[in-house]
């Protein structure tokens, strides 16, 4: 396992220096074309363990089950993106299903590990976790509320939470380039 770790964030230090694996131009466009780029992109570079996930009334099943809408660039991920199950990408990052995606209080019936921030702890049932880090060494979960914090990504089970993207191709932009802001919150 640390092996594999080592070789993994080796990987990933090195790969910050070099181009982002999908165009960055794709994430100023409107619309669904950077989440069909993010599909191909995982498509092609772990063909054996990500398959594209067709949604269709899922989503609709999800909102409806916490009573919420989702931000229009997370459903255009879900849309044309999400994984059919479960998968860990080159960097450790598990991208849940959409079956998987719960609010913080489903997933973290005690609470969620380390230090809640009390601005998420406000809105905790709006929040919906959709990805973590090695198999739960914390989570991300995207703001649902109609408040001030819609569609901001937080880190959960960092110490303490914190915001790291004001929106999801946000968050996005950060994980495929393995930047440190995901992994432990904005610098002191």
């Amino acid at each position: 396992m640390f092996g594999w770790l080592k070789r993994t964030r080796r990987h990933s230090l090195s790969r910050r220096a070099q181009k982002p694996p999908i165009d960055p131009a794709l994430f100023e466009q409107e619309g669904t074309i950077l989440y069909e780029a993010l599909s191909i992109y995982w498509a092609s570079s772990n063909p054996d363990t990500y398959t594209r996930h067709n949604a269709g009334v899922e989503i609709e099943a999800l909102e409806e089950r916490y009573s919420l809408q989702l931000p229009d660039d997370f459903r255009a991920y879900l849309v044309c993106a999400a994984p059919s199950v479960t998968f860990m990408d080159d960097i450790g990052t598990q991208w849940w299903a959409l079956s998987e995606i719960k609010s913080i209080s489903d997933e973290c019936p005690n609470g969620p590990p380390g230090r809640i921030n009390p601005e998420i702890e406000q809105e905790i049932d709006a929040y919906l976790i959709f990805s973590d880090y090695l198999i739960w060494c914390y989570a991300w979960a995207i703001c649902c509320s109609n408040g001030p914090n819609r569609g901001k990504v937080a880190l959960i089970g960092g110490l303490p939470d914190a915001f790291i993207a004001d929106s999801f191709r946000d968050f996005l932009r950060l994980a495929l380039a393995d930047d440190l802001a995901i992994h432990q919150g904005p610098s002191k």
